[in-house]
């Protein structure tokens, strides 16, 4: 079949080739034409001769390209996807004819050129550039072809190198330098916002990455979890970009792990540092938000509001992927504001790349296409004339977002369960409502409610749970009374502005309510820059609107509201790094503080690959939670299930451990009759209670 198929190429490519050549000498005859015409064709602005040559540019290169990749690898991929190879390799070599014939002709055919012209017109870029958006989709599907369904890409160097051609070919022919529509309202932007920019990341950063192993102080098994799976791109057991790891979540968080753990070891702080990069860019981005929403000094004070969070300092300090969402989320919002004001692409443009980027870390972000599209709705209904002039860039930032989400989105349709799997965990739906409903008496919309309900009091009075359970609400009493103020000043002055900072939050609410446990703290992690500046904003309008009534104050005013902001900011960290801990909290709870000291115990034991006997179950076992695998690589972990009834007969080679859980010690005497000789040693945390035991064996 390959050899046919090269027959056959060579035989099109040489027909095509005489075609072209006959289709030149006689066009030269019938019609010659200047070389240096300045266009080709009067009755349009397309031909210029700068236009002919970007479009044959793209076809030829195009087209060239799409056969070098699809024969690359077509052996590699299996007979069902062969024919859409086949076919992108087809068309390929079509687009290279297409390319060859009008660098002879100097022009489209006429059922081509016309089409192409209108839609030119429309999205306002050239011929040229419509080409490229046309041939990214074809490399994206080549990108997931090469990939596969399994860790070990079937050929990655392809499915990368494709993936980047699609998404460089969608920004370069979605780009247009000139804005869309005359209702404009630049946006001023100084030199001394990147500096402020700067300046808050790095303290948003400093906040979030110092003594990362000590707030929290426990290694949680689901980092262990993410960090084991990272490990597999860093020792090349996983080359896959566009699929799933742990937990079905995309695999492209972990290859930022993985590249942490290269510079910094297999240790806490390399898979926290990536998480805490993710929230100072968060950080970063709510400032720019909050400037081109509500000017500059709401946007200073959500930034240090939003740095010193309690709440995303902690999701900012876990080995995780929930904290990118706040990151790329608050990035497309205020790169679709940008947009709608200015009518600039670039920010359309910007605004498809995060929103497609956010797609491949956590599950919060997905809600976001429906919110832009309800959005858009009502942005119709309201500023028709201005919708109609923003259409375009708005079509473009969506086709720039599916353009990179595209390969991993095939893998999606493939596998539906892994998309689904991180909204079924914690679904209330089916046998789980319908057992509340038995146990509560209560209907499906009662206990719905009751979810949203709480919810809804997450942001102010209901205390969080599950991946942060702080014993606090997601804004504490200071910041919670600005937040309120700040929602009812923007629903009293409301616009297409705040209804696309309302959305997010309404989001929440609804999704707890089809979700477990309200308010689970995780849900909030894409609405913790809104919040920040719905808390902001009052302080930000009252400046705004006393500074003109008071000239001589102004400085008295911005000086009041940086004290006011920088006190609740005071308030947060101290909560955080005084309160929470001292109250108790564990990441994780109890088995995680175990599992973390065992694995710190076994870091410090020579020679680092001893054999580990566990008696943890039914509690816990030894790969039960993935913090001692990820910390402690090189031990040889066994689990004892069976509780011991007798002295055991293992033959011990070399150094042995034999570590028991409170519930399992009544065991231990065994092992001590069975090999008397050994060093006995207690573990317990701060409160004096026994976390484990440890029974070590010599050579």
């Amino acid at each position: 079949m390959p050899a046919l198929l090269i027959i056959l190429w060579i035989l099109t490519l040489v027909v095509a080739v005489l075609f072209l050549l006959v289709r030149r000498k006689r066009i030269a005859q019938e019609r010659p034409y200047p070389a240096t015409a300045s266009t080709l064709s009067p009755d349009s602005d397309y031909w210029t001769l700068e236009q002919l040559r970007w479009l044959t540019a793209v076809l030829l290169a195009g087209g060239l390209l799409l056969v070098w990749l699809g024969q690359t690898i077509y052996k590699v991929v299996p007979v069902p996807q062969q024919w859409g190879v086949f076919a992108a390799m087809a068309a390929g070599a079509a687009l290279f004819l297409l390319g060859a014939h009008t660098a002879v002709t100097r022009q489209l055919p006429h059922w081509l050129a016309r089409p192409g012209e209108k839609i030119c017109d429309y999205f306002r870029i050239s011929l040229g550039q419509l080409a490229l958006l046309l041939l990214a989709p074809t490399f994206g599907l080549l990108a997931y072809w090469a990939a596969g369904d399994q860790l070990l890409a079937r050929h990655w160097p392809v499915s990368v190198m494709a993936w980047l051609i699609s998404v460089g070919l969608v920004v370069a022919g979605s780009y247009s330098v000139r804005q869309e529509g005359t209702d404009i309202e630049d946006i001023d932007i100084t030199r001394r916002d990147y500096w402020f920019t700067a300046v808050i990341f790095f303290a948003a950063l400093l906040l979030r990455a110092t003594a990362m192993t000590q707030f929290p102080n426990t290694f949680s098994g689901d980092e262990g979890s993410s960090g084991l799976h990272a490990l597999l791109f860093l020792r090349g057991q996983a080359t896959n970009i566009w699929n799933v790891g742990w937990f079905s979540f995309p695999s492209p968080f972990y290859i930022l792990q993985a590249a942490s753990i290269a510079l910094f070891g297999q240790t806490v702080a390399a898979l926290r540092f990536v998480s805490a990069v993710g929230g100072a860019l968060a950080v970063a981005g709510t400032y720019w938000l909050g400037l081109v929403m509500f000017g500059r000094a709401t946007a200073v004070l959500a930034a240090i509001y939003m740095a010193a969070s309690h709440y995303h300092i902690h999701i900012s300090r876990i080995g995780l992927n929930n904290v990118w969402d706040s990151f790329w989320g608050v990035a497309v919002l205020a790169a679709l504001w940008v947009g709608w004001k200015s009518g600039r692409r670039s920010a359309f443009i910007a605004g498809g790349l995060a929103l497609g980027m956010g797609q491949f870390f956590y599950v919060s972000i997905r809600i976001l296409p429906l919110l832009l599209l309800v959005w858009a709705v009502t942005a119709f209904l309201w500023k028709r004339t201005q919708f109609r002039q923003r259409l375009p860039g708005l079509l473009l930032m969506a086709g720039v977002a599916f353009i990179l989400f595209l390969p991993l989105g095939l893998y999606f349709a493939g596998h539906p369960d892994e998309f689904a799997a991180p909204l079924n965990r914690v679904t209330i739906m089916g046998p789980r409502l319908e057992a509340e409903m038995a146990a509560t008496g209560q209907s499906a919309g009662q206990i719905v409610g009751r979810q949203m309900w709480r919810a809804a009091l997450g942001y102010t009075h209901e205390p969080l749970r599950l991946l942060y359970n702080p014993g606090a609400p997601l804004l504490l009493p200071g910041a919670a009374a600005l937040f309120i103020i700040g929602l009812l000043w923007g629903i009293s002055h409301f616009d297409l502005r705040y209804w696309l900072l309302f959305l997010p939050l309404l989001s929440v609410i609804i999704s707890s309510g089809l979700s477990q446990d309200a308010p689970a703290s995780q849900r909030y992690i894409l609405v913790a820059p809104v919040a920040a500046l719905f808390v902001a904003l009052p302080l930000g309008v009252a400046v705004r609107l006393l500074q003109p009534l008071w000239p001589q104050g102004k400085r008295v005013v911005t000086a009041v509201t940086l004290v006011i902001i920088l006190w609740l900011a005071f308030g947060d960290v101290t909560y955080y790094f005084a309160n929470v801990y001292k109250n108790g909290y564990v990441l994780g709870g109890w088995n995680t503080a175990v599992a973390t000291e065992i694995a710190h115990y076994l870091q410090d034991q020579n020679p680092p690959q001893q054999k580990v006997y566990f008696f943890g179950f039914p509690l816990m076992g030894y790969r039960s939670l993935s913090t001692i695998p990820y910390l402690a690589p090189e031990m040889r972990g066994e689990d004892v299930v069976e509780p011991l009834t007798a002295p055991p007969d293992w033959q011990l080679a070399g150094p042995t451990l034999f570590i028991f859980l409170p519930d399992r010690l009544n065991e231990l005497e065994f092992v001590r009759t069975a090999y008397p000789v050994g060093n006995y040693r207690e573990f317990r945390n701060d409160d004096g209670r026994l976390m484990f035991v440890v029974y070590e064996i010599g050579d």
